[in-house]
């Protein structure tokens, strides 16, 4: 909403009553005041200069006791040994030296594995050599009639030999 200033007729400002009449009254008193008050109002002590640097030295020289904390007690020395045990043990116990071959696995495992995992034809070469593979290998090998006749019996059954 525009308001014109020109229409305004009072400024907002209020003087209060008498004000100027009484202003060069009120001026006059307070420097009149000024030239009756010489002294500022504050005083020292009687001796205070000659007894204020006793008064120091006295408190800087007076030792209060001090309260001393050691830096090694009971609860850093237990801290600083569970954690040198801790350490000792992590090496102590090869973690780091732990290397998984083939040759340290058992027999058993690997057969385990191969016959209830589905595992593809790659993953079951890296289990071989290619020694093993060799029909020199195969020639040397021989079995028993008997053990071949259990394993027919156990592995075969009649319906895959039809």
């Amino acid at each position: 909403m525009k308001t014109n200033l020109n229409n305004i007729e009072e400024s907002g400002f209020k003087v209060p009553e008498n004000y100027f009449e009484n202003l060069e009254a009120s001026i006059l008193s307070h420097v009149n005041l000024k030239d009756k008050a010489t002294d500022a109002g504050f005083t020292v002590p009687k001796d205070y200069f000659s007894k204020v640097e006793d008064a120091i030295l006295t408190k800087a020289t007076k030792k209060e006791p001090v309260k001393v904390i050691p830096l090694i007690n009971k609860k850093t020395i237990f801290y600083i040994s569970s954690v040198a045990a801790a350490i000792l043990l992590l090496f102590n116990l090869n973690i780091f030296n732990n290397k998984v071959t083939y040759d340290a696995l058992a027999y058993d495992t690997v057969e385990n594995y191969v016959l209830n995992e589905d595992i593809a034809t790659e993953e079951l070469a890296t289990l071989f050599n290619e020694v093993d593979f060799s029909e020199e290998g195969f020639e040397a090998i021989s079995f028993s009639d008997e053990a071949i006749q259990d394993y027919i019996n156990d592995n075969i059954e009649l319906n895959d030999l039809y």
